[in-house]
């Protein structure tokens, strides 16, 4: 008697999980309901890991952006007289703290890809970060003071 309902099973069969480096199209991506069974899909999803860790690099950058805007729009040789729940509620610093929640999130997703052990999503996910990188490293190490050490 066949108890087999056509469930998110049937995807973890058809695409095992499997612990080391392999080549296959055929990957279940983060959810049992997001599987890859054909080359399309799979390319499509390579893509977009590309995309989403090209804009991970863009994200760190506008943050820092950000930050030294804000502290150039303030005066970096004044003292910051704000009291503490001024500095907490202040519309910049909840702005960096949803940003930073949007980083974090990225960053724990793109390392949830590498972790499928798939060698193209892994390629995807390092080359995204590297032309990232390109884009926006070079803008960020031209225009951040070099005798600051604070991260």
């Amino acid at each position: 008697m066949d108890h087999n309902h056509g469930g998110p099973d049937d995807m973890e069969m058809a695409c095992p999980m499997q612990m080391s480096f392999h080549a296959g199209s055929c990957e279940v991506i983060l959810f049992p309901s997001w599987a890859t069974t054909d080359a399309g899909a799979f390319v499509g999803a390579t893509i977009g890991f590309f995309l989403l860790a090209f804009a991970y690099e863009g994200l760190k950058y506008g943050r820092e952006l950000l930050h030294f805007s804000d502290a150039a729009k303030r005066g970096t040789h004044t003292n910051d007289k704000r009291t503490l729940r001024e500095a907490l509620l202040c519309r910049m610093h909840l702005i960096q703290t949803l940003l930073h929640l949007l980083q974090v999130s990225v960053s724990y997703i793109l390392m949830l890809i590498v972790m499928t052990y798939n060698c193209w999503l892994c390629l995807a996910v390092v080359l995204g970060a590297m032309c990232g990188y390109y884009v926006f490293g070079w803008v960020r190490n031209s225009s951040v003071d070099p005798t600051e050490h604070c991260n």
